[in-house]
């Protein structure tokens, strides 16, 4: 809806809502084992309100509500997981509404029971409220404005909570020592057949996250003479760090605090060292920490509080026919639940299928009872340190800058005879604090192989194993461990794993274009891009301190684009029909034909 309140004050409302149902991966149909049922449900709102109060001053006041609920399940809901042979005690700690075939995978066969984001469902709010000044003068144009917007995300997901996942590997199907190669063809397969599972269940919490934006700008459109242009601006961004309505959400990792389970764990390892540790130097320490208890905000970790974000360009005409342009620019990437998953370790509890407590010696987990002791209940943050004790740890940065581009751009522009158009640019990025997962929990490097072929020596020396320190204090661990996990620093759990923003970018490019104007309506463009994409977003090894340097996945060195236009002849102001009644220029005027034909490299071969 459009209104016209007066000559200077109009606003218009508008409206949306769709339902969007989609069968995905269904190759057969009635097979419930694949496959998934995925509902998207958006809807929303927008207001826009200007004002002008001058012929060189106006107000424009905007406001926008959006809602997304999308929801997935897979069509084995309701399976009867008895009818496979599953125990009773697994099959009644499930519901059996929601219960659906397993998932299974083995090795690189199709792998059943399948999910994209997981049974349940998301749903998202959008609140953006922005306001722009702007005015206009004789030689430039000055815009303000500021903008403020709250996001929401409610996510209730929970795959493994209504069937087992059962990974099978060549873990105990190698040969013929334990610490062989996995076997290139068959492991996996034999040890579906054997009844030897891996994977998980577990019990998964929701969690409601939400953060706040807020933004104020200032711009400036300076013609300085009829040849030269100016763009100046200045942008700051506060972006707020993302809290969850109850806290229920890991913070950050106590590196130096001991564990609960530190002075039990010392005195086994006491008792049967390894020559290269000490018992002295044998440490127990680290555990997960949570928001909002023992003195932790509530917020998973600390803002960026001077995002600024300045903008410049210029065009230059220093011939009536060539025009230089230039620009620079700093570009802020959000980090907030759009971009953030919820870590609720302890609010949400996995328990690790373990077909073996002594590498094979003997067998507790088959596929029909894969979970024989039952699932480890959740404890929220009252499991404190000991939090996933044996399993795997992730934690937000205590402090977490955004990460942001910047880019700049240098071009010429020329009008040759003939009415064609030629331009060529520079245009290059460079990304900065990129997110990067870093693995944290590593034997140390002095202990790792260096030589270019698999090394058996260094390989038998750390997969020796030696009887376990943490055996008996919590079921999960086994009876031995190895020389490379008793050397790690945090020899209680498995990866201890955080995002650090320590990842970057860079982009250089030609991009050259050039446009035929034809007469009677027809158009030609041909546009050509030479660039180079590099990354340093992973590391090539654990223990590395900083990211390795590659061609990036997103690289095309070439790309050539060619596309016409083509306006039909047929209706008013053209050459046939020009005094086509308004009903005939309706349906036979103003048509016409476009083509476009793109060849591009392919990602380089990584």
């Amino acid at each position: 809806v459009d209104h016209a309140f007066t000559g200077n004050h109009r606003a218009f409302i508008s409206m949306h809502k769709d339902y969007w149902h989609e069968y995905k991966d269904r190759a057969f149909p009635d097979n419930p084992t694949v496959g998934e049922i995925h509902y998207r449900h958006n809807e929303g709102v927008s207001v826009d309100d200007v004002y002008v109060f001058s012929p060189s001053l106006l107000l424009n006041v905007r406001y926008g509500l959006l809602f997304g609920d999308y929801l997935e399940q897979r069509p084995s809901r309701g399976f009867d997981l008895a009818s496979l042979g599953f125990s009773p005690q697994l099959v009644g700690t499930i519901d059996k509404s929601l219960a659906t075939f397993p998932n299974v995978q083995v090795g690189s066969l199709t792998p059943l029971g399948s999910w994209s984001d997981g049974d349940g469902g998301t749903s998202t709010m959008t609140h953006a409220l922005g306001a722009t000044v702007t005015h206009l003068r004789r030689n430039d144009n000055l815009r303000f404005g500021v903008d403020f917007r709250l996001y929401r995300q409610n996510l209730n997901r929970y795959p493994l909570d209504v069937s087992p996942q059962l990974i099978f590997s060549s873990t105990y199907t190698g040969g013929p020592l334990d610490n062989s190669a996995a076997p290139p063809v068959g492991g996996e397969l034999a040890a579906f057949l054997l009844g030897i599972p891996g994977g998980e269940m577990d019990h998964t919490a929701s969690y409601a996250q939400q953060n706040k934006y807020f933004g104020i700008f200032l711009q400036d459109d300076i013609k300085v003479s009829p040849r030269l242009t100016l763009n100046v601006g200045l942008r700051y961004e506060y972006e707020g760090p993302v809290t969850e309505r109850f806290n229920r959400s890991v913070a950050h990792f106590a590196f130096d605090q001991p564990s609960p389970i530190a002075a039990q764990a010392q005195a086994n390892y006491a008792a049967n060292p390894i020559p290269e540790l000490p018992p002295n130097q044998f440490k127990v320490l680290g555990g997960l920490t949570y928001a909002g208890v023992n003195g932790n905000p509530r917020s998973y970790w600390q803002p960026d509080k001077l995002d600024f974000l300045p903008r410049f360009g210029l065009a230059y005409q220093p011939f009536r026919k060539t025009t230089l342009r230039a620009g620079y620019g700093i570009f802020f990437d959000s980090v907030g639940v759009s971009k953030t998953a919820g870590l609720q370790t302890g609010f949400s509890q996995g328990t690790p299928i373990q077909a073996s407590l002594n590498n094979g010696l003997t067998y507790v987990a088959t596929t029909a009872n894969p979970l024989p002791n039952g699932l480890l209940a959740p404890l929220g943050a009252a499991g404190g340190l000991a939090t996933n004790l044996g399993q795997a740890v992730t934690f937000y940065p205590t402090v977490r800058p955004r990460p942001y581009m910047q880019r700049w751009s240098a071009g010429v522009q020329r009008e040759l005879p003939g009415q064609l158009l030629v331009e060529a640019s520079y245009v290059g990025n460079r990304g900065t604090h990129l997110g990067v997962t870093r693995q944290l929990n590593n034997t140390p490097a002095q202990y790792l192989s260096r030589l270019p072929v698999r090394d058996t020596q260094t390989i038998n020396f750390l997969t020796q194993q030696f009887p376990d320190p943490f055996y008996g204090i919590n079921s999960i661990y086994g009876t031995t461990m190895t020389r490379a996990n008793l050397l790690k620093p945090y020899p209680e759990f498995g990866n201890v794993a955080e995002e650090q923003p320590v990842g970057y970018t860079w982009y250089h490019s030609l991009q050259t274009r050039a446009e035929k104007r034809f007469s009677r309506g027809y158009t030609l463009q041909l546009a050509y891009t030479w660039s180079k994409l590099m990354q340093a977003t992973e590391f090539l090894n654990a223990v590395d301190p900083v990211p390795y340097r590659s061609i990036s996945d997103l690289d095309r060195t070439h790309r050539l684009v060619l596309t016409w236009i083509w306006e039909l002849p047929f209706g008013r102001g053209r050459r046939f029909g020009r005094k086509l009644p308004a009903p005939v220029e309706f349906v036979a005027g103003g048509w016409q034909l476009n083509s476009a034909v793109q060849r591009q490299s392919g990602p380089a071969l990584l």
